[in-house]
C-alpha cells in the first residue's frame, strides 16, 4: 500500500487531511493505517477509542489514558513482550513525556535492535528526537547515520520520515544552517504550507538572525487565515509565543508580558522549564556570594 500522502500530511501538521487520506482505506485492516490515524487523532485532542480489539488499538487506548493521568502502569504491561514497533513507539513516547528519557531510549532500541520492519522509519525519528531532547546530540546523529547505512533504500514514503530526522539533528548541531537544512523547510512551507512548516522555518531564520523574515512569518500565522484554523493554532500557539519571546529578546526588547502569556498557555513548555531552571540556578549564586 502506498502510504506516502498520509505520511507527508502528518509530518507537516496537516493532520485533518492525513485523516481524509486514511479514511479512503477504511475497509482495510492495517496497522500503518492504524497508527497514523491514532496519531492524528491525538494531535488534534480528538481521540477516544479505536473500537478495535487489537494489541495497537488497545495500546491507543492507553496512551490517551497515560495522556490524562501520567500514569504509565497500563501501558507498559500491554507493551510487555510486544514486538510491534508502533507499540514500542507509543510507550517511549510516554516514557519521554514523562521524562524518563533513558527508559525511552532503551525502549526505542529494544525495538531498532528487533527484525521487524513496520514502523522503524518511525521509530528512529522518535530515537533521534528523544537523544536531542536528552542533549545526546552524538548519539542522535550515530542512530541516524546507522540506519541510513543499513537501509539505503528505505522506501519513498518514509523519505519525509528520515529528511526531518536529519533535520532535527542539524538544527540542534548548528549544521546546514543556511543550506540543505534551510532549503528543506523552505520547500515544505511551499508544497506543504501549515502552522507546523511554517515555525519550522522561522526557527531557522532566527537561528540565522534573520530578522526581518522571522517577523514576516510571525505576521503571517497572526493572520486571519492561520488563526481561523482553530485546532492547529491551539495546539502550536505556544511555540509561536516561544519564538516571539526569542525574536523580541533578539530586537533588545523586554519579553516579560509574552513569557507570562506563554506561562498560562501551557506552563510545561520546555521554554517555561527551561527559564525558571536558570532563574533558580541564578538565585543560588546570588545567594552564595551575597
Amino acid at each position: 500500500m502506498d502510504y506516502f500522502t498520509i505520511k507527508q500530511q502528518y509530518y507537516t501538521g496537516n493532520f485533518e487531511q492525513a485523516l481524509q487520506e486514511v479514511a479512503k482505506h477504511n475497509k482495510v485492516q492495517d496497522d500503518t493505517l492504524l497508527f497514523y490515524k491514532g496519531k492524528c487523532l491525538v494531535a488534534l485532542g480528538k481521540y477516544e477509542s479505536m473500537g478495535e480489539d487489537d494489541i495497537l488499538s488497545n495500546a491507543f487506548d492507553k496512551y490517551a489514558a497515560f495522556l490524562s493521568s501520567k500514569k504509565l502502569n497500563e501501558l507498559e504491561q500491554i507493551s510487555s513482550g510486544i514486538g510491534s514497533l508502533y507499540v514500542l513507539n507509543l510507550l517511549a513516547s510516554a516514557q519521554a513525556i514523562n521524562g524518563d528519557f533513558d527508559a525511552a531510549l532503551k525502549t526505542c532500541n529494544v525495538g531498532l535492535d528487533s527484525e521487524e520492519e513496520h514502523g522503524r522509519s518511525e521509530l528512529v525519528l522518535l530515537t533521534v528526537q528523544i537523544a536531542l531532547l536528552d542533549k545526546q546530540y552524538s548519539m542522535a546523529s550515530a542512530v541516524l547515520q546507522h540506519h541510513a547505512s543499513t537501509r539505503e533504500n528505505y522506501s519513498n514514503d518514509d523519505e519525509i520520515i528520515i529528511n526531518l530526522a536529519e533535520s532535527y539533528v542539524n538544527f540542534a548541531t548548528g549544521k546546514e544552517v543556511t543550506g540543505s537544512n534551510f532549503y528543506f523547510y523552505e520547500e515544505l512551507c511551499q508544497t506543504f504550507p501549515s502552522w507546523k512548516t511554517q515555525l519550522g522555518l522561522l526557527c531557522l531564520h532566527l537561528q540565522q538572525s534573520h530578522i526581518p523574515e522571522a517577523q514576516s512569518i510571525i505576521e503571517l500565522l497572526e493572520s486571519e487565515y492561520y488563526q481561523q484554523q482553530a485546532e492547529y493554532a491551539r495546539i502550536y500557539t505556544p511555540d509561536l509565543l516561544a519564538n516571539k519571546i526569542t525574536l523580541t529578546i533578539m530586537q533588545g526588547e523586554k519579553a516579560d508580558d509574552l513569557r507570562s502569556e506563554l506561562r498560562d498557555l501551557k506552563p510545561e513548555h520546555p521554554l517555561c522549564r527551561d527559564y525558571q531552571a536558570n532563574n533558580v540556578k541564578f538565585d543560588e549564586i546570588v545567594a552564595r556570594y551575597a
